[in-house]
């Protein structure tokens, strides 16, 4: 069913949904000029992660052509031994300009999307068939819903103020699954980063003084989307946070 559509028969059900993450590494690149910063004179960041996109694309265009619907996509970053693992290198920040790539060159919808990272000297990528499974679960477990445009700061204070009660995660890194649950017209990955910056009272910097960047405690990443035309222009997104084994 293409990006897991609810189906609309009987009563309409708001659930989110959750896919399995592959039990396969995908195929190896070189993702330490972003990670680096190793570049041209006058090229940003951003420009690498584009370079670096169009990469992954070229990598993995064969398997995207052949692997049936629902797409998932899995990356897995390597990072050098001397960079910081858990205040850099967010994983948000890597897969939103992967995915965004992929889905323009296929006009595919992904419905899952996996991310890591961990001190290694390559990094991977690969398409996938999602499959749902049953949901992880967590040591936090909560379900926001919000009614507003990502464009303003309404839609990160309703976030807040609906984790307000949870107690922030304790130190080390987090494995942090999301499930939004939208309206057809909704870019999914236009969610991600938005998101993931409102838990931050839940990763442990309610006030980000020092500027440091909660969200690099996330060394495990799932995304997860179903369709369902009922929510209309909300959003509910589930939220499941472990710490990483």
């Amino acid at each position: 069913m293409h990006q897991g559509l609810v189906p609309q028969s009987g009563p309409a059900k708001i659930a989110p949904v959750f896919y399995a993450r592959p039990p396969m590494t995908g195929k190896a690149f070189n993702a330490l000029p972003v990670i680096a910063g190793h570049t041209e004179a006058g090229s940003t960041r951003k420009g690498r992660l584009a370079v670096l996109a169009d990469d992954v694309r070229l990598l993995v265009a064969e398997d995207l052509r052949a692997t049936p619907d629902p797409l998932g996509f899995l990356l897995n970053i390597g990072l050098p031994n001397d960079a910081p693992l858990l205040t850099s290198n967010d994983l948000d920040s890597f897969v939103y300009p992967l995915v965004s790539r992929l889905t323009a060159a296929s006009r595919r919808p992904f419905a899952s999307v996996w991310a890591s990272k961990r001190y290694a000297r390559t990094s991977s990528a690969a398409v996938f068939q999602a499959h749902p499974t049953e949901d992880p679960g967590g040591v936090q477990q909560l379900q926001v819903r919000t009614t507003a445009s990502i464009a303003t700061t309404t839609f990160r204070q309703q976030i807040r103020s609906q984790i307000a009660a949870a107690p922030a995660f304790p130190t080390g890194d987090i494995a942090l699954q999301l499930s939004f649950v939208v309206g057809p017209r909704r870019v999914w990955s236009n969610l991600w980063k938005v998101t993931i910056d409102s838990l931050g009272p839940l990763l442990g910097h309610p006030v980000n003084i020092h500027g440091e960047r909660p969200d690099g405690r996330i060394t495990d990443l799932g995304l997860h989307c179903v369709v369902d035309p009922d929510v209309g222009h909300d959003v509910v997104i589930a939220i499941r946070m472990n710490p990483v084994a």
